[in-house]
């Protein structure tokens, strides 16, 4: 592992201890991606959620090179999945998990419920629409858990690709995945639990 944000308090929900930094590999790809936002748009992403749409945006803006150069998917995919997972940090007690030097294998865990995901796929579903059409980014979920929020997902209305794959509708599935979850933890008196690094299978 070449690095990793430990959750703020491995045994508690409660005390505010301050917000730690991303490991510098994820901070210098998630920087680079606010910069060549700005260059395009004069838009400086703040790292709040309200900017996944620029960041959606830009992503559009990217889609005809993508297609015309698709040897160009990964490094945006890096740069994108970075800022995304920078965001879903901010927003929710989570942190980052780096078991080697590619971005592709880098997860963001989190701490209120058993959920990780890896941003950089998710990245590329939004850059390529799930190449054909079928996401390849999957949220790694215990198995009951998993039937709890695709019960809960299944009562949405169908959306279109664009909006399926997009930053945005992403990050309402996690909000709603972790809310689902939460809901059953507490059901179970499990409620106050907080999981921490040594909580996560590595895989």
């Amino acid at each position: 592992m070449i690095g990793a944000t430990p959750p703020s308090n491995g045994s508690s929900s409660t005390g505010a201890a301050s917000f730690p930094s991303a490991p510098a590999p994820v901070q210098e790809l998630a920087d680079a991606c606010v910069r060549y936002v700005q260059a395009v748009f004069k838009i400086q992403l703040d790292y709040q959620a309200d900017t996944l749409s620029v960041l959606d945006h830009y992503i559009r803006s990217r889609r005809e090179e993508v297609s015309l150069h698709p040897e160009t998917a990964g490094l945006l995919a890096r740069v994108i999945g970075a800022y995304f997972g920078e965001v879903i940090r901010r927003k929710i007690p989570s942190f980052w998990h780096l078991p080697s030097e590619e971005a592709a294998d880098w997860q963001v865990r989190l701490e209120p419920v058993y959920l990780a995901l890896t941003p950089y796929e998710i990245a590329h579903d939004a850059l390529t629409l799930g190449e054909n059409g079928d996401p390849t980014a999957r949220l790694t979920l215990d198995d009951e858990d998993r039937e709890v929020v695709e019960a809960r997902l299944s009562e949405l209305p169908p959306a279109r690709d664009e909006e399926f794959f997009s930053l945005a509708t992403r990050l309402e599935v996690i909000d709603i995945a972790v809310d689902a979850i939460k809901a059953r933890m507490m059901s179970s008196g499990l409620g106050d639990v907080v999981f921490s690094q040594e909580d996560y299978a590595d895989e």
